[in-house]
């Protein structure tokens, strides 16, 4: 049986995003806008905290229409264990959101004043929503594997197509590299499994505009495998970053995390260097450069060794 990790590519059918172009939520948004733009009181402080609540539920809903299309996929199983998942965390941040809403007497009666507690309330984006659910699959996959679901036969001929059977078996099939610069659905939410497990160690988050992806054989089976570049920005409340690269073997229809290392100095590409070998360039600060503005390039190279990349001298 294929494992649930083969196939989280289903998961692109989860929709949130979209939610923007909802009717009511817009004229919701903008009505917002017209009344809070820069306006930094306890009337609009629990307006946005009123908007952004409609917007979890609205976004809720659609999470959960989705359920069908996993049962299909996954099993009767995986139903209770996604609705569940996703009323109780959207039910936790809304709660979290009621926690930071100004009191009775200073909606009322100190309206137009500003906050006592001299916090504001933003907007959730359409990149939260991204990353809201990102983090929900990547819980869910985590649990459904725990749980050993499996692929159902409707899901193995939807995500997992088997060879023809009634082709010629004289040698076994070349698996073509991915197209460069596309990422495939499975290996997308295998990357942002791993980040968000780290970010939610350590906090912070994923720069994802900052994300590199490349193929190449890591483990001699002649099969391409990812590499990955990512940024993780805002460990610990800071205003710094860290970069990283990450291996994934390419297994069946799934990829499977190996490991990952950090790298030096500020990675602004990646590309095959070699047997198991990255080259990574970056940009350091020379001794005329502002802080903000390194321009020096260099390349380093990074050996694969099963777990993480070393950094290779000369």
């Amino acid at each position: 049986m294929k494992r649930i990790g083969c196939v989280v590519g289903l998961t692109v059918l989860l929709s949130g995003c979209g939610v923007y172009s909802d009717v009511k939520i817009s004229m919701a948004r903008d009505a917002l806008r017209q009344e809070c733009m820069g306006n930094f009181t306890n009337s609009c402080v629990s307006k946005t905290i009123d908007y952004n609540i409609m917007l979890l539920e609205q976004v809720k809903a659609g999470w959960l229409a989705q359920d069908d299309a996993l049962v299909e996929s996954l099993g009767k199983e995986a139903g209770p264990l996604w609705t569940d998942l996703v009323e109780q965390r959207t039910e936790q941040l809304i709660d979290k959101l009621e926690s930071v809403r100004p009191g009775f007497f200073s909606r009322w009666f100190l309206g137009d004043a500003q906050p006592f507690s001299g916090k504001g309330m933003m907007e959730l984006s359409e990149q939260d929503l991204k990353e809201m659910q990102g983090a929900l699959m990547a819980e869910f996959v985590a649990k459904g594997k725990k749980q050993g679901l499996s692929l159902t036969e409707k899901g193995a001929a939807k995500y997992a197509p088997t060879a023809d059977a009634t082709a010629p078996a004289i040698a076994a099939p070349t698996v073509a590299a991915p197209v460069a610069g596309q990422v495939d659905h499975v290996l997308q939410m295998a990357i942002e499994e791993l980040t968000s497990t780290l970010t939610t160690q350590d906090g912070g988050a994923e720069y994802t505009e900052g994300r590199q992806v490349i193929y190449m054989d890591l483990n001699g089976d002649g099969q391409p495998d990812a590499v990955v570049l990512f940024t993780i920005e805002g460990q610990g409340g800071g205003n710094g970053s860290f970069q990283s690269l990450a291996g994934f073997y390419h297994s069946g229809a799934g990829w499977v995390y190996q490991g990952h290392s950090a790298v030096s100095g500020a990675a602004t590409d990646i590309t095959p260097g070699g047997v198991q070998r990255v080259s990574v360039t970056s940009l350091s600060s020379g001794p005329d450069d502002p802080r903000c503005c390194p321009s020096i390039e260099t390349v380093e190279s990074y050996s694969w060794n099963g777990r993480g990349f070393e950094l290779k001298q000369g």
